[in-house]
């Protein structure tokens, strides 16, 4: 309640609080004029008034700056092919690459910004077997290239998917190989962003736990040494960069000279914008040479160079495909490498049966494959390979003698998984040719069930059962 400023006698607290109260809400104007009376009149110091009307009056409300700048379009109409030709000519000035490369990579620097018009969303993914290959500029390239970069060589799960929620940046994520290998939730929402249906993840929130939905669909991109975890080198564009050579010169990259490549950004905000509704409704053919989920990553990217015009078409099917032949001969798992590695010890042996124990052996004898140190240093068991072998619908006989495996039992999960399409083996092409006589895969080396010669499994002519691939194992 105001009080006579006049009045002898010194207010108690109450009253002292209350008039502080009424104080904050002077304009400051009013209030500096009265501060100096108020003070005495209430026994305080002005500069102790001063704090605590300071303290009393409300926060101003910051505006909250917002992380990632948008970016204005371009002006004038933009030719796509142009664009994608200036995207890779940035790309090759600052990136040693491997053949093909690049033409994706500028493809994938417009699914980018065309991202919402998409259905499938491959990630970008640059890997290398050691360090001082080129990742991180690369990752910076695209960066410069892409909406709303997002930086970081380190992120929570629960960070990312809140900033993909409220933001959708590209993400860019660096020495992915120091915590993406052991971080299964992490990999889990990098995998479901893969897919506009299934990009999304549950988390309860607050204080009453609260079932949320957030929303993880933004463009990502990943810089790592070694090996990409299986499923996500499923959903994968990978370029497999290496340490450049003497004599391979590139100009370097430097962060202060970013907004360079403003006018780029701002063309293809342009040209999105432009072909949106083209990129939505497209159905592009798609290479049949390409595997099924290949297939699925490369739609959009095909999409984009259809609408581009020009060469980009075809530049990027050829590109894609000599992608996928890049790429490494390792299988994705060990039950696909156990299964390359049977083809290659049934079509060095005669007959049509292994034992247990001998493919074990085998197996072990093998100096390229790891089973002679499979189990912390020790040999894989039968049951080891057995338990392996298991989902692929493939388990041991038994007779009295033994337990032993028929060639023909490997027929379905050769042809399945060791082949990734129907023109050719990407994961292993040498694989498929030796156990092309153990499935009766037709050529002209057989025709019918047994070789007259050895009784061997072949489904071949018994004059020809011992010719290239048979006769002194591989």
């Amino acid at each position: 309640m105001p009080f006579d400023a006049a009045q002898t006698d010194t207010p108690d607290d109450a009253q002292a609080e209350a008039r502080i109260a009424e104080l904050a809400k002077l304009p400051a104007l009013k209030y500096e004029q009265a501060r100096e009376t108020e003070a005495k009149a209430l026994g305080l110091r002005v500069s102790f008034l001063d704090k605590m009307v300071s303290a009393q009056r409300p926060r101003p409300v910051e505006e909250e700056a917002a992380p990632f700048a948008d970016v204005e379009a371009w002006p004038d109409p933009v030719s796509g092919a142009a664009l994608l030709d200036d995207l890779q000519t940035a790309i090759l000035r600052f990136c040693i690459l491997p053949e093909h490369s690049a033409p994706l990579m500028a493809a994938w620097a417009l699914h980018a910004w065309s991202h919402d018009t998409a259905d499938i969303s491959p990630v970008l993914a640059f890997v290398s077997p050691e360090k001082r290959c080129g990742k991180t500029t690369a990752l910076s390239v695209m960066g410069a290239l892409t909406p709303k970069a997002m930086h970081n060589v380190n992120i929570s799960t629960a960070v990312l998917f809140r900033v993909v929620e409220r933001y959708t940046p590209t993400v860019l994520i660096d020495e992915g190989d120091t915590y993406l290998a052991n971080n299964d939730e992490l990999r889990g929402i990098l995998n479901g962003g893969h897919n506009r249906l299934s990009a999304f993840v549950w988390r309860s929130v607050g204080d009453d736990h609260e079932p949320r939905q957030f929303n993880v669909w933004s463009p990502k991109c990943i810089a790592m040494i070694g090996k990409l975890p299986d499923t996500l080198e499923d959903r994968a564009l990978v370029v497999r960069l290496r340490r450049k050579q003497l004599g391979e010169t590139v100009e370097r990259f430097r962060a202060d000279r970013v907004n360079a490549f403003l006018p780029l950004r701002r063309m293809a905000a342009r040209w999105t914008a432009d072909n949106a509704i083209t990129l939505r409704h497209a159905e592009p053919e798609v290479p049949s040479a390409l595997n099924d989920r290949a297939q699925d990553n490369a739609r959009h990217i095909c999409a984009i160079a259809d609408a581009a015009g020009a060469h980009w078409p075809e530049t990027i099917r050829a590109a894609l495909i000599g992608c996928a032949g890049q790429a490494d001969d390792e299988p994705q798992s060990a039950g696909v490498l156990l299964l390359r590695d049977v083809a290659q010890v049934l079509a060095a042996r005669r007959g049509d049966r292994i034992g247990s124990t001998d493919l074990c052996e085998a197996l072990c004898a093998l100096e390229e494959s790891p089973w002679a140190e499979w189990r912390g240093g020790r040999p894989i068991s039968t049951r080891g390979i057995a338990k392996l072998l298991k989902p692929f619908g493939v388990v041991p006989s038994r007779d009295r003698n033994l337990r032993f495996y028929h060639a023909h039992d490997f027929s379905d999960a050769f042809k399945r998984y060791l082949s990734d399409t129907p023109e050719k083996s990407v994961t292993s092409v040498t694989s498929v040719t030796l156990f092309a006589s153990v499935t009766g895969k037709p050529n002209e080396n057989n025709g019918h069930d047994g070789c007259d010669a050895c009784d061997g499994f072949s489904e071949g002519d018994g004059n020809k059962c011992h010719g290239d691939g048979w006769e002194g194992g591989i």
